[in-house]
């Protein structure tokens, strides 16, 4: 997704770093981290992430998770892409850290858990907006060319804060990925920059779900 290199480490690698103090950052939803979490752990949800980024040092070593090193990878590549130098990711994720029998703590965590403040559609809603919407597609370029939703535009995720002035706020304005999760980061983050969440959809289950539905893409 991204030509960056990320820096995976696995959970004895890991484990080193958080003997030494260095930060860990779970990217997971808050219903995941009050589950369990990695002891001492920051949150801050990857769909939270275009719009608190900030929050991570930039001149000191970060290490982030998820459950698996997914979300965590995708994570860590756009902050190396927007000039992080020493983030890195727990391959495996917490999965793999709790097989090494390193510590996890269980004790329950209260944590809210919001609605989103955008509109979540499925296709055939999606399909029903198109004569009037502003379709942004975040993917990557190349996953955009093996085929997108008719008339969407490729703004990548990592672009997006660039490119608000492009976006109108007087039209309806669909976020599109693969799956629904880039394209939820990008919803929230619209939200945040003071466009209208009633305003702001994101397609549920992404191309992948409004090909599943029989319909059309272009390329």
């Amino acid at each position: 997704m991204y030509e960056t290199e990320v820096k995976d480490l696995t959970p004895e690698e890991a484990k080193r770093l958080y003997d030494q103090g260095v930060p860990f950052v779970d990217v997971r939803e808050v219903e995941e981290y009050a589950q369990a979490r990695i002891p001492g752990a920051s949150l801050l949800p990857l769909s939270e992430f275009l719009a608190r980024h900030g929050e991570i040092p930039k001149d000191r070593p970060v290490v982030l998770y998820c459950r698996t090193g997914n979300r965590s990878w995708q994570a860590a590549a756009w902050l190396a892409s927007q000039g992080y130098g020493n983030v890195y990711n727990l391959e495996g994720g917490i999965v793999r850290w709790y097989r090494a029998g390193l510590p996890v703590d269980t004790t329950p965590v209260e944590v809210g858990y919001a609605a989103t403040p955008y509109r979540e559609v499925g296709p055939h809603e999606a399909e029903k907006l198109l004569p009037e919407a502003f379709v942004v597609d975040v993917r990557e370029p190349w996953e955009y060319r093996e085929g997108h939703v008719p008339g969407a535009v490729n703004i990548p995720l990592s672009l997006l804060p660039q490119k608000l002035s492009t976006l109108p706020q007087d039209r309806p304005i669909l976020l599109v990925c693969n799956s629904g999760n880039r394209s939820g980061v990008a919803a929230d983050f619209l939200v945040q920059q003071g466009f209208s969440g009633e305003k702001v959809y994101n397609l549920e289950g992404g191309t992948y779900a409004w090909m599943g539905a029989g319909l059309p893409i272009e390329r």
